[in-house]
């Protein structure tokens, strides 16, 4: 059974200020990342512990659509902080959920990784990405910057492509996407704990935090004055 809302790697959910439009914009454009849906040489999937059903689903309209030379799901058996604990790597729940047609295909699935930084780096052992030069990824909404910075990190000369999947927040009409987030304090939440990430995870050497510093430069000014 899955859990009615996720859990994010680390950092806990930090307490909210009162969010004006400014600082939802600012956030919103910090944290979100969307692109038009191209082909691409990989479909590359970061694991989830919630919600395998209709990534599965997304997969398999992607696929349909679209048609990729490689499709990876990457996901083990996540550890980290509040994550919801399961007994099976989170690459063959969602694997499973695709329809048989799909399965006939060469989809490769990466079962060792417990967090957004190693679904990449343990990829990178299973597929020879000198030979791909355009990636879609399918992760969380939220954390969508994050990991587009990062795949821009290990993949500097290749086109990189964002599909962004909401989440469920406490409120069934307010999901975990950009036009939505910041309805719900769990959103809000869940937002300014991933602004705490992006720093975090940029200093850790993740990827350059060059490319975003004005929008955190602006969020510490507007956090400042609440």
């Amino acid at each position: 059974m899955e859990q009615k809302l996720p859990q994010t790697d680390l950092l806990p959910y930090p307490s909210c200020p009162t969010m004006d439009e400014g600082l939802v914009n600012v956030l919103t454009d910090l944290c979100f990342q969307e692109e038009e849906r191209v082909p691409s040489d990989l479909l590359f999937v970061f694991g989830s512990n919630v919600k395998h059903q209709e990534i599965a689903t997304l997969i398999s309209k992607l696929i349909a659509q679209n048609g990729f030379n490689q499709v990876i799901i990457t996901g083990g058996i996540a550890n980290f902080g509040n994550s919801y604990h399961q007994n099976r790597p989170e690459s063959e729940a969602i694997y499973a959920h695709l329809p048989e047609k799909h399965k006939q295909r060469n989809i490769i699935l990466e079962t060792s990784s417990k967090d957004l930084f190693e679904n990449i780096e343990e990829a990178e052992k299973l597929i020879d990405f000198e030979k791909v030069k355009t990636i879609t990824f399918i992760c969380h909404a939220y954390a969508s910057k994050r990991a587009s910075l990062s795949l821009k990190t290990f993949f500097p000369n290749t086109r990189i492509y964002c599909i962004p999947f909401p989440l469920p927040s406490d409120h069934k009409d307010f999901p975990i996407n950009s036009e939505h987030w910041s309805k719900t304090k769990y959103g809000q939440s869940l937002i300014l704990g991933e602004y705490l990430r992006i720093i975090t995870y940029g200093n850790r050497g993740d990827f350059p935090l060059t490319s975003v510093q004005a929008h955190l430069d602006q969020v510490e000014r507007l956090l400042l004055n609440k």
